[in-house]
Formats: structure tokens, sequence, C-alpha cells
């Protein structure tokens, strides 16, 4: 698969990284508005081509695939640009700014028989996929609890994208979408009843939001996200005949399943801290198959998902520009 990169930021950087544990993946081009950064991100990687023209990036021929790694706001804009120009897309989570704007990308991706797919890197780590087997292996039980919490103590920057409301700034889209997805496909539903407390920035964002989830087949998830303090960011899944832990767990590199009187512990053979491969890897499969979305992130997942965090964000009262369009 030949990559374009659509913006060189940190998260680029660590996706550039790790493709190169992808066999025959390889970024071709790359499209960034701050020339000095772009080219410092090509010199760096080793990629041939820089634009900051963003038509002939787009206009490329030889990207077969784009990975949007903007700020949130420009998520659904940059992909539809992708897709129309005919290439494949991975954009980072979250997909878009709402429900909405999620369902048009989707739509346009299906009219120009591309396939797009949330990135979300955390599902095809090896350490997840190996609860996802402990689960479906019934070391636990029926899964009755989830709790996860994603926190951290963030700059206060009113500029910067944690706190600034025009770049989607707010703890739930940056990383209360961890906890959320993960209830989401462990519960293998969306949720019948959601209750949640935020606190707010001085710049009209979530510092911390506090989530409770009832789904239909009765598990409850207790959830937590915050860019203003460090929490411990485990992920707990509670069963009838014992539990999983997962340290760390949106960047997993080790699970301990608890059953039985026994404990099992998984240790990926490599750091997923640096993961961003796997997905990669597994959008290529799905592009060769001929596929246009991925199983485990369907488009189908990703509007559930979106919705999900629609109706937080209508409980805690928060409201982004987009909304109003």
């Amino acid at each position: 698969m030949k990559w374009g990169v659509y913006a060189t930021g940190a998260i680029a950087q660590g996706f550039a990284n790790d493709l190169k544990k992808v066999n025959g993946a390889v970024i071709v081009a790359a499209y960034a508005r701050n020339e000095q950064k772009g080219r410092t991100f090509c010199e760096k990687y080793n990629i041939e081509r820089y634009y900051n023209d963003e038509d002939a990036f787009f206009n490329d021929p030889e990207i077969e695939a784009v990975y949007v790694s903007t700020p949130h706001t420009l998520h659904a804009e940059v992909s539809i640009k992708a897709l129309i120009a005919g290439k494949h897309v991975l954009c980072e989570k979250p997909f878009a700014m709402n429900a909405n704007e999620a369902k048009r990308v989707i739509a346009v991706a299906l009219e120009q028989k591309r396939f797009v797919m949330e990135a979300l890197w955390t599902l095809f780590l090896p350490s997840i996929q190996k609860v996802f087997e402990w689960i479906q292996e019934d070391r636990i039980g029926e899964v009755k609890v989830i709790q996860a919490n994603f926190g951290f103590s963030g700059n206060n920057d009113p500029q910067g994208r944690l706190l600034n409301p025009d770049l989607g700034g707010g703890a739930l889209l940056d990383v209360g979408i961890y906890p959320v997805l993960m209830a989401n496909v462990l519960a293998k539903s969306t949720p019948e009843y959601i209750s949640a407390q935020a606190s707010f920035t001085d710049t009209g964002v979530d510092g911390s939001t506090f989530i409770h989830f009832k789904y239909p087949n009765g598990i409850f998830a207790l959830l937590a996200a915050s860019i203003e303090v460090n929490l411990i960011n485990d992920l707990v899944i509670y069963g009838e005949k014992g539990k999983i832990v997962v340290p760390l767990f949106w960047m997993a590199d080790e699970a301990t399943c608890y059953f039985e009187d026994k404990v099992e512990k998984f240790i990926s053979d490599e750091s997923s801290k640096s993961g961003y491969n796997y997905e990669a890897q597994a959008l290529a499969v799905a592009v060769n198959a001929g596929l246009l979305q991925h199983d485990l992130v369907s488009h189908q997942f990703t509007i559930e998902l979106m919705e999900t965090l629609d109706r937080i964000r209508t409980e805690i009262g928060l409201v982004y520009k987009q909304d109003l369009q």
C-alpha cells in the first residue's frame, strides 16, 4: 500500500515510524500547511514528495491511501476530499465532530467505492485481541461491569488543540473516546441509558467527564476522561466468574485474566505503545480483499460510537459550532 499522510504532527510521526513494520507499505507523499514542518517530516522518514498544495497532494496518482491526522474539526472535510480523489482513507479518531458528519463521510466512501475506517488502533493491538479471545472462551463468564479511565494532566495553552473549542478540544473527544469505544465493543451494543457529568475549562470545553452507561443486555459501564488530572488509566472487565485487567489499555502491551483461582498473563512480543502498524496492516488486507469496511471497525460501529459521544455531550451540555451547521 502506498500512503499519503495529510498533516505531519506527533500522531503522524508515530504512524510513520510504525508503518516501517508493515511489509510493502510506504509513505510516498505528505501534505502540511507549515512548509518547514512538512519538509522536516519528509526528510526524517525518507518521503519523496512534500506538498503544501492540497489539490496537488490529492491528485498524486501514486497515493493509494490517505492517513488523516489533522485536528478533529478537519477530519470529515479532509476524508471526503481524499475519497472523492479516489483514495482509501484511514482517519484518526474521533472520525468526525458528530454523527451527522460521520454519516456524510461514509456516504461518500460508498458512492466512491473506497475503503474508509476510523483509526481505532487500540482494537487491533495483540493484547486487546487476547482480551477478546478470553471473553469468547468464556474465561470470566458473562460480562457484567466495565470500568475504564483515560486521564492525564495536559497543558494550559488556550489556543492548543486540547483546550480550543475551534479545534474540537476537550477531554471526551480527545481521550474519552477510548473508554467509550471499549465499552461499546465489549457490550456489543450501545447504551440504553447514559448519565454524565463534567467540569469545564475557561475555554468552554470539558476538562474532565465522568460517565455511567447501562446497556440493553444489563451490562454497566463506569468511565472517566480527563485532560486535567492523571487517572489510573486501566480497563477492568468484571464477569460472573472472574475479571480481566488491562493497564494503559488504549496502548496495551499486556493483559491479565483472573478466573477459577487462576491467573493468566499475556505480554505482547513487542511494545504496543507504538502499534499503529496493526491498523495499517488491517486496512491493506481489507482493501486487497475488495472490502469497503473492516469488521472490527465497521461503518455502523463508527456511526454508533459518534452517536454515543453525541449523547454524552448532550448530557454535559457541550456544543461545538459544527453541531449548529
